[in-house]
């Protein structure tokens, strides 16, 4: 994705969007597309992509929409920059550089805060929504590739693809206070009240963890390639997208298996709206955006041409 093609496969395959679920009424998604510069703009109730905000940058790669709704950030990995899109008007407003890298972003759940996964650098980036600026970068382990905030906004945990770690940062002291042990090529991450699920790429399982000890729970087997996690509002369900198989896997809260439901080719990111009743993939190779309906784990439809290498999903 940097200058050739093999990283941007590798990109695209380890990498995952954790699910965001707005806090008002979600009539469109937002969807970053790698290789063409641009952020699809979908409305969801028709399933079209209504319009298109092209950006100057290149490599676009992880995007989230404020809690409030108000602006989307999407991280442009060749220019080492966040993009603020202003979701009234669709258009970029604001354009902040962070560190080496960036391809993940995640707010605190009061939208004060935007923390940014560099993985080059091997650090975060921390922006103040208000002010729009960088106030603290954080040391974090070998290649961030997953993250995620806590329900209550105190943390923010990040997975380390290469270094198969956690690392915990305190959203008071912008400080890394704990680093969790976990299974090879850590990188989706979601968390629903105290259990913190990890889709880890190297070894094709999802594991739980505690939320205060980090250790692990359970382990679920015989994924392809598991990118990302998703876990529905009520946590009755959660959602693992298999890069290598082109599927998301349905588990219910016991971690049994509910639905291997089929999706377009290098399933990328999840997210599930905020009702909890239907879920986004994105498909980087099918440049589209597959919806399941939750509710009977089946696929309602399939938008084709949604971008060239769609690579997050944000509602």
């Amino acid at each position: 994705m940097h200058d050739s093609t093999g990283k941007l496969c590798l990109r695209l395959f380890l990498t995952f969007l954790a699910g965001v679920a707005a806090a008002v009424a979600q009539t469109y998604g937002y969807v970053s597309n790698t290789m063409g510069n641009t952020v699809s703009v979908v409305n969801l109730a028709a399933n079209t992509v209504s319009s298109t905000i092209t950006i100057s940058g290149g490599g676009l790669t992880g995007l989230a929409v404020m809690p409030n709704g108000e602006y989307v950030y999407v991280t442009e990995e060749s220019k080492n920059c966040v993009a603020i899109i202003s979701t009234a008007n669709n258009s970029v407003v604001e354009t902040v550089g962070v560190g080496s890298g960036p391809v993940q972003v995640a707010f605190t759940p009061n939208g004060e805060w935007a923390y940014v996964l560099n993985e080059l650098s091997n650090n975060v980036s921390v922006i103040n929504t208000n002010t729009k600026e960088v106030v603290s970068t954080i040391q974090v382990g070998t290649r961030p590739t997953g993250i995620a905030a806590t329900p209550d906004g105190t943390r923010i945990l990040v997975t380390n693809l290469l270094s198969s770690t956690i690392s915990v940062i305190s959203t008071s002291s912008n400080s890394v206070t704990a680093t969790w042990t976990a299974l090879g090529g850590p990188s989706g991450i979601a968390v629903y009240g105290n259990n913190v699920y990890v889709a880890n790429a190297y070894v094709n399982t999802l594991t739980v963890h505690n939320l205060v000890t980090g250790s692990i729970l359970s382990t679920v087997t015989g994924f392809a390639g598991p990118n990302a996690v998703a876990v529905t509002p009520n946590g009755s369900q959660i959602y693992v997208t298999n890069g290598s198989s082109s599927s998301v896997w349905a588990l219910n809260s016991s971690l049994g298996i509910e639905a291997k439901i089929p999706a377009g080719l290098l399933p990328t990111a999840v997210a599930v709206s905020s009702n909890g009743s239907t879920v986004y993939v994105t498909n980087a190779y099918g440049f589209s955006l597959t919806e399941i309906n939750t509710a009977t784990n089946t696929v309602k439809d399939t938008m084709p041409g949604v971008g060239v290498y769609p690579f997050s999903v944000g509602l």
